[in-house]
């Protein structure tokens, strides 16, 4: 409309000087059209005059006709002939300019005539567009006074919501007490200051850190110089709560404390909970410092370190640094499918190892001193006692608007995994700070574990809580306590792989190829090459890198993140995916890595002198010949030329019923009838059902057999117990018998839990001999082969017992 309304304006001015040009060309036609009506006055009359003068001296002439010389009066006649043409001349080239001027103005008439129709156009325009602007801020205005009228009843019924849950806690604590005749040691309420409701609830988690409020409680006395300030005002209140002779308290000494180090923690203005517990964890720890060089509680409890890698894309030189932290802040996706489950707080955790890319001009590399592009990994390395998760809920946009990221969030109660170098720590919930309403206004409370029962606390008030109602989405800090503590095995060749969000099914995957000897042998080929490629085979080099190191039992498995990462490219993120679909994928992207690197050629030369290629791809390695052909059902004649087929896998259908042997399932593959195809055989001399018979042709090294449990057309899992033996006899669906019969022994079985919907893979693998149960970080050896021979198999692996022995921990 802007654009709009400047184009009228200056047609508009355009307009005003045609129109002033117009004037002024009709002045000077005006004024042309005086000068020559004058003139043609002026010419009549001197016309007139000469032809009186002409008609006296021709009457004179004729007078004295015998008196006058007659060559002197024809020379006066044609004087004034010559006069008289002259003038007509003049006349004549006055009439000529005055119709071109006439023209040129017809002319000028016409286009001001278009312009002002052009004029009328843009004047309607213009009107139709003051209209739909009109409208536009009508139904604008209608909006914001909707959008106020929304935001007001949400007012209205946050406080009513306030209101009724002060209410209900009232009503509760009343009876709470009274039923127990005085008040409950530890369940203690504390009162509003005016706007402590932050300070509140921040307080009442810490109070349930056991080992935290012992120390206040009792290891602060006895001996020691009196406790002064912070600490004697914080000891203070934790003995108050704890005294069992009081419902509610104001921590006013405590924020009058707080108020000397920040003075907008004074409990009487609007604050975040987490910056107060921050603030005074870091305070505590200050002044709880005794002259030895002893950690503090709060080193001990809430400390642990975290290690960031930044390598320089230049050099390469890397960079590592170690910080320590008391709150692992997590990251809350803005945006979210309200239609898939709530974004879970583990998947938050994991992503604390992601790593990041800066542009340039962001960090200076201190060897080559220059500020290229680099990456930084960030690790665990050790984990706290008492873990506290700050979910990152508020935000400040570039245009300075406050936010709060309403994104629902689960959290477990028990059993929250954290890996920290070698070392797998679980936690489960004992406390939580939750923040109802907007950054711009709103009020805190916290939820409680008190004696294996939980307790709302909405500063003076109390209630009890069952597990069901923890998980909120207002959960804004987590308080974790670790429960158990264990290593992770780094065993060379028996390595547990972490699940960094649903990736079960890489896992799975990878553990059953790595205890196969041809992708044994396959990585030490390539692990030489590998390095000094300049190719982008990212695939390959994460492949080699996961498998070296379950192989060496060196690294720590939150390393292998980015590997893991890596070889899901194509997959969708963090999701469940299906193992053998994803197996597939790889040794396809692996073959495409191979080529890159060997110049287009499908095999690696042995080092850079030779020319004589070696060493076929992994995919090769699992790849077999199928031969096909069409049979008359009577005479089992051959009715169609044989045809050769590549496979990668050997699908078979498993049937619904209780149980099968995994021959009758490769049975029904190598011979299925042909539905409603009629042949003439001329054995018979008639046409006959037809039956597809296939046979192995060429034998892969590794046999994959993929038992099909899913059924494509619904969501049904075939839950059949497939029985098989640890060994496979393949000659009798050979196409032709072979010296040395095909005999292939089970080396690894990936394993699927659940339904076609969401499930689990394990895996069992063979190592040395003996069998080991891989659950992600878990390896547990089991006992005897009976225990592989479960109903949730998926994936069998076979291997050619000729091919060689397994290289094992050789890797």
């Amino acid at each position: 409309s802007n654009a709009f309304s400047s184009q009228l304006d200056a047609a508009l001015k355009d307009n005003e000087v045609l129109k002033q040009a117009s004037r002024e060309l009709q002045l000077q036609v005006k004024v042309k059209d005086d000068i020559i009506e004058e003139r043609n006055t002026k010419d009549a009359e001197r016309i007139t005059v000469l032809e009186s003068q002409f008609s006296q001296m021709k009457q004179q002439l004729d007078e004295q006709q015998n008196t006058t010389s007659g060559v002197e009066l024809l020379e006066e006649v044609n004087k004034l002939k010559a006069e008289l043409n002259q003038a007509l001349s003049i006349n004549a080239m006055l009439v000529v300019s005055n119709d071109e001027l006439r023209d040129s103005s017809n002319a000028f008439s016409s286009q001001l005539d278009a312009a002002l129709k052009e004029n009328s156009k843009l004047q309607l325009q213009l009107r139709d567009t003051d209209k739909i602007l009109e409208e536009r801020s009508t139904k604008d205005a209608e909006r914001i006074a909707s959008l106020e009228s929304q935001l007001s009843e949400k007012r209205k019924q946050l406080k009513d919501l306030i209101e009724q849950r002060t209410s209900s806690s009232t009503t509760y604590s009343s009876q709470s007490y009274t039923s127990h005749q005085k008040p409950i040691p530890g369940l203690c309420g504390l009162s509003n200051l005016g706007h402590s409701c932050y300070m509140n609830a921040a307080l009442q988690c810490l109070n349930s850190v056991v080992p935290f409020r012992e120390h206040f409680l009792h290891q602060l006395d006895g001996g020691q110089d009196k406790p002064a300030g912070l600490v004697e005002a914080y000891q203070d209140l934790v003995t108050k709560m704890w005294s069992g002779s009081n419902q509610s308290l104001r921590a006013e000494q405590l924020a009058h404390e707080m108020a000397k180090i920040c003075d907008y923690f004074d409990g009487k203005s609007p604050q975040d909970a987490q910056e107060f517990l921050s603030s005074l964890l870091e305070n505590l720890h200050d002044n709880t410092k005794t002259a030895k060089a002893e950690p503090s509680i709060i080193t001990k409890l809430f400390e642990g370190k975290l290690q960031s890698n930044v390598i320089c894309t230049g050099c390469e030189n890397p960079a590592t640094r170690d910080d320590p932290f008391m709150f692992l802040p997590i990251a809350i996706p803005e945006k979210h499918n309200y239609s898939s489950p709530n974004w879970n707080v583990q998947t938050g955790l994991e992503a604390v190892n992601q790593e990041e890319v800066f542009e340039e001009n962001q960090w200076r590399c201190s060897q080559c001193h220059n500020m290229p592009k680099c990456r930084r990994t960030t690790e665990v390395t050790s984990a706290p006692e008492i873990l506290i998760l700050h979910l990152k809920r508020f935000k400040i946009t570039y245009l300075g608007i406050k936010l709060k990221v309403e994104t629902p969030v689960d959290f477990p109660l028990n059993g929250l995994e954290l890996i920290a170098s070698t070392t797998l720590s679980r936690y489960n919930l004992f406390a939580v700070i939750n923040h109802s309403g907007s950054m711009y206004g709103g009020c805190y409370n916290a939820f409680v574990k008190h004696e294996n029962k939980w307790y709302r606390f909405f500063d003076g008030f109390m209630s009890p809580l069952t597990e069901n109602s923890i998980v909120t989405s207002d959960a804004y800090v987590l308080f974790y306590q670790r429960v158990e503590q264990q290593e992770v095995i780094r065993k060379p060749g028996l390595c547990g792989i972490p699940n960094f969000g649903n990736t079960c099914y890489i896992s799975a995957a990878m553990q059953c190829l790595f205890s196969l000897a041809a992708v044994q042998e396959y990585v030490m080929t390539w692990r030489q090459h590998i390095e000094r490629s300049t190719e982008d085979v990212h695939t390959l080099k994460a492949f080699i890198h996961l498998l070296n190191g379950m192989g060496t039992g060196q690294g720590a498995p939150g390393s292998y993140k980015n590997d893991i990462m890596c070889l899901s490219a194509g997959f969708k993120y963090k999701t469940q995916q299906d193992s053998h679909e994803f197996i597939i994928a790889l040794l396809d992207n692996l073959s495409r890595c191979e080529k890159r690197i060997a110049g287009g050629k499908r095999q690696l030369p042995s080092s850079p002198q030779e020319t004589e290629v070696r060493g076929p791809s992994l995919i090769d390695k699992f790849q077999g010949t199928f031969q096909s052909l069409v049979v008359c059902s009577k005479c089992a004649t051959s009715l169609i030329h044989p045809r050769q087929d590549p496979f990668t896998s050997l699908t078979v259908p498993v049937p619904t019923q209780e149980s099968v042997s995994l021959e009758n399932c490769v049975q029904m593959v190598m011979e299925t009838p042909v539905e409603g195809m009629y042949k003439y055989c001329h054995m018979c001399y008639s046409s006959h059902h037809s039956r597809k018979l296939t046979r192995i042709l060429t034998y892969p090294k590794v046999l994959m057999i993929h038992l099909k449990r899913f059924r494509s057309h619904t969501e049904e899992k075939v839950n059949t117990s497939v029985t098989f033996s640890d060994v496979i006899d393949l000659s009798a669906f050979m196409v032709s018998p072979s010296e040395t019969v095909p005999t292939f022994e089970l080396k690894a079985v990936i394993n699927h839990y659940g339904t076609i919907v969401g499930g689990h893979y394990t895996a069992h693998r063979k190592h040395e001999d003996k069998w080991y149960y891989c659950d992600d970080t878990q390896v547990t050896p089991v006992s005897s082969f009976e225990e592989v021979l479960t109903p949730v198999a998926y994936i069998l692996f076979y291997e050619h017992v000729n091919l060689g022995t397994p290289i094992g921990t050789a890797i």
